[in-house]
């Protein structure tokens, strides 16, 4: 089962660097910023948060988290392969965290502030999963 959870995790990361890197209709894989192109002054507002970095940033981080969790799990510590796992799955939740509380500094938008909250809850939530089901 442990081995089917890093083959999703391999495939959101497959995902999140075709996204970043090799499509052209969405740039960020955090937020889809199609619905700011109505307005030029939102639009420049976000090209300036400079969140493709970020996302770069995270990836690389990701997918650093996820290869030593791999070779720490098939090198025989389970459990502690299985939280880099869940490391890996937290920093993609921590990068839309970062997202939306960058985008609410830049546009104002209360959405953003209650899905940045959101996404906290989420992250604790799968803390507190991760330890009552591996514990």
């Amino acid at each position: 089962m442990y081995i089917l959870l890093f083959v999703l995790v391999a495939g959101l990361l497959l995902k999140f660097a075709m996204t970043t890197f090799f499509n052209d209709d969405r740039l960020h894989f955090s937020f889809d910023e199609r619905r700011y192109f109505s307005d030029e002054k939102a639009i420049g507002k976000i090209m300036r948060l400079k969140l493709v970095y970020i996302e770069r940033v995270f990836l690389v981080l990701m997918t650093v988290v996820f290869i030593i969790g791999a070779a720490v799990f098939f090198t025989g510590n389970i459990t502690l392969g299985v939280w880099f796992l869940v490391s890996v799955v937290i920093l993609q939740l921590i990068l839309n965290i970062v997202t939306d509380f960058k985008l609410y500094t830049a546009l104002h938008d209360k959405s953003n502030l209650v899905m940045t909250v959101i996404w906290l809850l989420l992250i604790i939530g799968l803390i507190i999963l991760t330890n009552i089901y591996i514990l």
